[in-house]
């Protein structure tokens, strides 16, 4: 290139911050004369310039009597891929050129191009070239324009430049494909016109403008996706470099996703794997969910595409299988055990659809494509699966993880994710069924979606078979891993490594041996199904076998090793996953960067050394800081809020930098709410006071709240029961007695009441009475049944009002439980679609079995705050008539709402007014008096954070309480002492 001469100063840099590469030289000629010479590579990043790339060069003249200064700018259309290597990670065997030149155009300095065509695909892609030249300011047209062979040459001379003279040359470059820009397809005949227009803005721009852009937006991406380490550069430039290719590689348009080897080398051919949905789009999900979305839609758009695949292996006749590599839908691995047996990758695809929706709640996405994919890849499983003689679901003939292992029967990895994927499934259908019934009903037509089928994916994931030692206390990777021969890696030189190079496959699958984590990332994956000795136990058992041959293991040990308590070696493992490439710790980086590995980075800081997961929609986070740091810093976007976690020594500092709010929960021990702008420094797994912004963390609501319906519902069917035994009409007068009533020695208190009054008097009975009219409790049972036909025929809904608070609670990280004292109430709570929003529930079939009593106790609500995990003095209730409980029962209580939406429908006439002072007298803390008033969490918050202190408030409705028993007590001798002075016989203390 130099032709001889001296090069000296020479400096390249890469410059993530504003997405450049610099070069700078001197170089001398074989004559002694001197130039500087200075290069800019631009390839801009954001979506409206991503066709484009730029390269500015600047010579300067530093010798004297310089009679010339050629420079040439080239666009080569011969271009041919890397011949086939014995490692099967470089690439294909593509023979001779793939692209073939079509056509060209060489008019116009700024605008030339060569138009070419794929062999196989026949897709067509249009390069199009401007240069602009011009020296100390002054433009400089060039001497020739030609064409060489399959090449187009712009060739500018200048002659006899002045000492310190400065020549700058812009060389802009432009690429369109007939697949599009923005998706749509595009004729072949009008990429020249769309090149012409993206080369002439981005012209107009200039270089300062297109760097300007740059910087922006990668301040943009790393103001949520940079990670700071303090106490160790190299680790430091590792994570950033890392961090930069991701975002450089990432497909963001929908129809693209992420090569395996980035943009920076012919490994794997660009092609596109699972590492995408395990390791890449958690890294976006957290930082830019934006980003995410752009993953995901990709595998919806290539639906199709799956189910042709499915049916390609014969013998699958519904459902869909994806690709296990692939660029635009279809297989592309030659070697199907290490390919397409891969199967999990369908539930690979289907956990992270589930955690961006979890992570974001794109309902668009979920009912423009997702819930289908998901259908799809489920009924895939169906049909591949088969059932043991034993009753299990197993999954046979397929390849897990690991690629030292292959088609294996039960891969335990496999099976854990389908499980995963089957229940995600059927509750998606739930999801849609109750909430966008409309959508839902148009795509079960459109596929041919059946009860039997979600019945039949639930059923599979319940009885999914999960393989289990009980005699060394381990997983098996599969059915046959544990009975293998254990490889001699103490005889296996270093150089041997990694085995599939110097090893046949059919060698290595005899063995005892793995590639990369497999089991080990199912602990990871799927941790909340292990306990903390099985993690143990089985991190120990694999890791001595795992050669981590695969650059997508390390970061999954690291994490693993940081959750046990493994610290140097999860530090070990993470220093080899950040500099994998920037110091070619496989000896392949020359064929392309390891973008899972990069993503793995991220990984092993945030999941590994913070302990960031999910679980139940919930962050958590139990940070320690590595012994080799002195602090770290990053982000995390969850639920459209922005969490800063900083630490440093033994402390760690969450912010709320941006969103409403933030929640998660700290060290396992506890949970923290923040508003925006609002920061808490904690002890590094320690247990803290009560640290929240919100006030309450749970909330229990009264069924009749949630179902405003429910009284009318129990007033028909008391009146339809009670028919048979009086003869006047049971009335809404009668029906609000009986309620007042309803507090007694047994359950049906206020029915005997209600019947005296009726002139009708009948035994208690037992609980199993059949259902009729000679008992109390056979007149209980006998409205249960007419309460369930009535349900069945006319299934009540929830409250829209109510079930949004549901969500906003949910939102926000608050648990919420339903109290029903009806026995059909789980019944009422499965058909209102209430089931799948709260955390728990207790019912009327609950009081007997639980022993639980009724009013004027609240064992009901407590009962419920116990399987939420919480306290009452944290929790906020929400009745709808507090009369007949205890005002000390429900002061209790962090909170109370008296929501009587009911009493507004039964009650004609009522005073609300009245009504309100009432149930203030009873301990109530608020009383909503309009029915079209909106509860929110911040709304309860704001009223929480206003009210009397809990202990103040306590004792004050304990001393009410008390005047108001001494007062009854009072006004009971009174009544006693007369009825004794008119029947000496009576003792006043049984009248009482």
């Amino acid at each position: 290139m130099w032709g001889g001469g001296e090069l000296y100063d020479y400096h390249r840099e890469l410059d993530i911050r504003h997405g450049t590469l610099t070069r700078t030289l001197r170089w001398t000629s074989p004559a002694g004369k001197t130039i500087e010479l200075e290069s800019l590579r631009l390839v801009p990043l954001t979506q409206t310039r991503k066709h484009i790339f730029l390269q500015e060069y600047k010579v300067k003249a530093i010798s004297p009597d310089i009679k010339e200064i050629v420079i040439t700018s080239k666009m080569d259309g011969k271009v041919t891929n890397k011949p086939q290597s014995n490692d099967p990670r470089v690439g294909a065997g593509f023979s001779g050129q793939v692209l073939h030149m079509d056509c060209r155009e060489c008019k116009d300095p700024k605008f030339s191009f060569i138009k070419s065509k794929t062999t196989y695909s026949q897709l067509e892609m249009l390069c199009a070239m401007s240069n602009v030249l011009n020296v100390d300011g002054q433009d400089v047209q060039p001497e020739c324009l030609m064409v060489d062979e399959q090449s187009i040459i712009h060739k500018f001379v200048i002659t006899n430049p002045k000492e310190g003279a400065l020549i700058s040359l812009t060389k802009t470059v432009a690429y369109v494909t007939t697949q599009g820009i923005d998706g749509s397809g595009i004729r072949a005949d009008d990429m020249d016109g769309i090149a012409r227009q993206q080369l002439a803005s981005a012209h107009d721009a200039g270089v300062a403008k297109l760097k300007e852009e740059q910087t922006a937006f990668l301040a943009d991406i790393y103001d949520t996706a940079d990670i700071i380490i303090e106490g160790d550069d190299l680790l430091q430039q590792g994570m950033r470099f890392n961090v930069f290719h991701l975002v450089q590689a990432v497909g963001r348009d929908g129809l693209t996703n992420i090569g395996a080897k980035g943009i920076t080398g012919e490994g794997y051919c660009g092609h596109y794997f699972w590492d995408t949905e395990i390791y890449i789009l958690p890294f976006f999900l957290y930082t830019k969910p934006e980003i995410a979305k752009r993953l995901v839609e990709f595998r919806v758009h290539t639906l199709d595409k799956a189910r042709e695949r499915a049916r390609q292996l014969g013998g699958i006749h519904k459902g869909a299988l994806y690709p296990w590599r692939t660029i635009h839908g279809e297989e592309c691995s030659s070697y199907f055990p290490a390919g397409t047996a891969q199967l999990h990758i369908n539930a690979d695809i289907a956990w992270a659809f589930k955690h961006y929706f979890e992570a974001t709640n794109d309902t668009q996405l979920l009912i423009n494509g997702g819930a289908e994919m998901l259908f799809e890849m489920a009924r895939f499983w169906l049909e591949y699966g088969s059932w043991s003689p034993g009753g299990h679901f197993q999954i046979n003939c397929v390849t897990g993880p690991d690629e030292y292992t292959a088609l294996v029967n039960n891969n335990y990895y496999t099976n854990v994710m389908v499980q995963d994927a089957l229940t995600y499934c059927v509750s998606t259908a739930e999801l849609l069924k109750h909430e966008h019934c409309e959508a839902y009903l148009k795509l079960r037509e459109k596929i041919g979606l059946t009860d039997d089928e979600l019945n039949a994916m639930q059923l599979a994931a319940e009885k999914m078979y999960l393989p289990y030692d009980k005699f060394i206390g381990v997983h098996p990777q599969d059915d046959s891993f544990l009975q293998k021969k254990e490889w001699d890696f103490e005889n296996t030189p270093c150089d041997k490594y990694p085995l599939l190079l110097h090893y046949h496959y059919l060698i290595i699958y005899k063995y005892k041996v793995i590639k990369q984590a497999d089991l080990v990332l199912a602990l990871l994956m799927q941790g909340q199904q292990f306990t903390d000795k099985e993690k143990k136990l089985n991190f120990d058992y694999y890791e001595p076998l795992t050669t981590h041959d695969s650059s997508l293991s390390t970061a999954v040990y690291s994490v693993m090793a940081a959750e046990i308590g493994y610290y140097q070696k999860a530090y070990n493992y993470f220093k080899c996953t950040a500099r994998m490439d920037l110091d070619n710790i496989h000896h392949n980086s020359q064929h392309g960067i390891h973008t899972a590995c990069m993503a793995g980075t991220w990984m092993c800081v945030v999941r590994g050394f913070a302990g960031f997961r999910i679980y139940n929609g919930v962050m958590h986070l139990s940070p320690y800081l590595p012994q080799e740091w002195t602090g770290y810093t990053f982000c995390l976007t969850y639920h459209n809020a922005v969490l800063e976690v900083s630490v440093n020594g033994k402390r760690v500092k969450y912010t709320c930098k941006r969103g409403k709010r933030v929640n998660f929960v700290h060290a396992n021990t506890q949970k923290v709410y923040l508003k925006e702008g609002k920061s808490v420094e904690l002890l590094m797994k320690d247990k803290f006071e009560d640290l929240t912004s919100l006030h309450f963390d749970s909330v229990v609501i009264d069924i009749d709240v949630a179902i405003p319906q429910i009284q009318r519902a129990h007033y028909e069917s008391w009146k339809e029961t009670l028919a048979a035994v009086v003869e006047d009409h049971f009335s809404v007068v009668d029906y609000k007695n009986y309620l007042q009533n309803q507090i007694g020695t047994h359950r049906f208190a206020g029915l005997e009441e209600f019947l005296k009054t009726k002139g009708v008097h009948l035994p208690v009975g037992v609980s199993h009475d059949a259902p009729g009219t000679n008992t109390l409790w056979a007149l209980g049972n006998k409205k249960t049944e007419v309460m369930k036909r009535m349900m069945d025929q006319n299934p009540p809904a929830a409250s829209p009002t109510i079930v949004q608070l549901v969500k906003d609670l949910k939102n926000e990280g608050i648990k919420v439980g339903l109290v029903s004292y009806s026995k059909s109430g789980e019944k009422i709570i499965d058909h209102s679609g209430l089931k799948r929003y709260v955390d728990s529930y207790v019912t009327g079939k609950d009081m007997g079995t639980l022993g639980l009593r009724g009013k004027p106790h609240m064992d009901m609500y407590h009962r419920v705050v116990e399987r939420l995990f919480t306290d009452p003095k944290r929790c906020v209730v929400i009745i709808d008539d507090p009369i007949g409980f205890d005002g000390e029962s429900i002061a209790r209580f962090k909170y109370s709402i008296s929501y009587p939406v009911t009493s507004y429908e039964l009650q004609s006439g009522c005073n609300i007014d009245h009504l309100e002072k009432t149930h203030l007298e009873l301990g109530i803390s608020r009383v909503i008096k309009d029915v079209k008033c909106t509860l929110t969490a911040d709304l309860i918050d704001e009223w929480v954070s206003k009210s009397e202190p809990y202990e103040q408030r306590l004792e004050r409705i304990k001393g009410e309480c008390l005047k108001r028993w001494k007062r009854a007590m009072s006004f009971a001798m009174k009544v006693s002492k007369h009825e004794c002075d008119k029947h000496e016989h009576r003792d006043p203390l049984e009248h009482r």
